[in-house]
C-alpha cells in the first residue's frame, strides 16, 4: 500500500517526505501553542482568538470572518468566545446600524493577556536566521502556492493571499516571473506578496 506513513515507501517518494515533513512541523506548533496558553487556562483555539481580536480592525472581528479565517466552524468559534466571555476576556460591541450584528472587542485584562501569550511563534520565527535570505524567499513563494491548492480543493477556506486577488498580475520578461499589484500600481517582491491582504478582492476566475 502506497502510504505516506509507510517507511519503505516514504524512501523513494519526495511529494511523501515532504507531507511527513510539513505533519512533523505541524506538530511543533501544536505543542508551542500549548505550551504558552496551558497555563492560562485557555485552549488553541481561544489563544488564536484572541490574539486575532488584537491584531484586527473592527468590521473583521466577529463570528463569521472568525470562523472563516480560522478554518472551524460558526458553532465552535461561538462556543470559543462564549467561554471567553465568561473569563471576563472580551466583550460584544452591537454595531450601530443593526443591533443583532455585533463585534469583538478586548476588556483590559484580555489585553494584558495577549502580550502576554502572543509571543509563541517567535520561537518558530527564530529558526528561520539559518536559512538563507534566496531560500527563504523560494520557500515562501511555494508555501503560498501550495495553500492555494489546498484552497482550490477545498481543503481550507479562502485566504486573502495575493495570488487570487484581481488585482494581482503576473508578467513574463526574460524568463523571470515578475508580479505586479494594480491597486497600490506597484511590482511586487516575492517578500512582498501577502498571505492576508484586508485590501484582497477574490478573482471571479482562478489564476493560472
Amino acid at each position: 500500500m502506497k502510504s505516506i506513513f509507510n517507511q519503505k515507501y516514504q524512501h523513494r517518494d519526495l511529494d511523501a517526505k515532504l507531507v511527513l515533513a510539513l505533519e512533523r512541523i505541524s506538530h511543533v506548533f501544536r505543542i508551542l501553542l500549548w505550551e504558552q496558553t496551558k497555563k492560562y487556562n485557555l485552549s488553541p483555539i481561544q489563544t488564536q482568538i484572541l490574539i486575532y481580536i488584537y491584531h484586527q480592525p473592527e468590521f473583521d472581528r466577529n463570528i463569521t470572518t472568525l470562523a472563516q479565517r480560522l478554518n472551524i466552524t460558526k458553532p465552535t468559534v461561538s462556543d470559543a468566545v462564549k467561554s471567553l466571555e465568561k473569563k471576563k476576556l472580551v466583550f460584544r460591541i452591537a454595531d450601530k446600524e443593526d443591533s443583532r450584528f455585533f463585534y469583538l472587542n478586548l476588556t483590559s485584562k484580555g489585553l494584558e493577556l495577549v502580550k502576554k501569550i502572543e509571543g509563541w511563534g517567535d520561537r518558530i520565527k527564530n529558526n528561520f536566521k539559518f536559512i538563507s535570505e534566496s531560500d527563504k524567499s523560494h520557500l515562501y513563494e511555494n508555501l503560498l502556492k501550495l495553500l492555494i491548492s489546498f484552497e482550490e480543493n477545498g481543503i481550507i477556506n479562502r485566504n486573502r493571499i495575493c495570488f487570487t486577488c484581481r488585482y494581482f498580475d503576473v508578467k513574463k520578461k526574460n524568463k523571470n516571473t515578475l508580479y505586479f499589484c494594480q491597486l497600490l500600481n506597484l511590482p511586487l517582491k516575492t517578500i512582498e506578496l501577502r498571505v492576508d491582504c484586508p485590501e484582497h478582492e477574490l478573482l471571479t476566475v482562478n489564476p493560472k
